[in-house]
């Protein structure tokens, strides 16, 4: 019931807003926003990133990908996640790390590994994948 009520007032919100369903499950960026990449590396290297990821988010091992191979809503989903998680002892090193990030901070660090254009590419993405398909003539969907 409490699952139907949610779904229903989110087809409402989109309806009624055109907000979309990404922007409420999911984490978005700004594609205005400038990000200065030598401010972002500073964060980065502030914050002792590279110690374990590498100096440009190249390294990986056995317990984690290397960020560079991660898209950008998975690395913030990752430092949001740490910072609520104090499971095991893998989570609870990164948490000391990524508590200590703002929001801010978590999207330069995203922008020095993925690009300071990283949150325009995700955007020119969405608008790609939100093309509807092509019809014949006879309003058949073409693969």
């Amino acid at each position: 019931m409490i699952f139907r009520l949610f779904f229903a007032s989110s087809i409402f919100m989109v309806a009624l807003f055109g907000v979309s369903l990404k922007s409420i499950f999911g984490y978005t960026f700004d594609a205005n926003k400038k990000y200065n990449l030598i401010e972002a590396k500073k964060i980065y290297f502030n914050n002792k990133c590279n110690i374990c990821h590498g100096d440009n988010g190249e390294k990986s091992s056995p317990r984690f990908k290397a960020l560079k191979d991660m898209s950008a809503e998975e690395i913030k989903t990752a430092l949001m996640g740490y910072t609520l998680d104090n499971a095991s002892t893998m989570t609870s090193q990164m948490a000391l790390y990524a508590k200590n990030l703002s929001h801010d901070d978590m999207d330069n660090i995203i922008a020095y590994i993925k690009g300071g254009d990283f949150a325009l590419d995700l955007q020119v993405k969405d608008l790609k994948e939100k093309e509807p398909p092509k019809k014949t003539e006879h309003n058949i969907f073409l693969k």
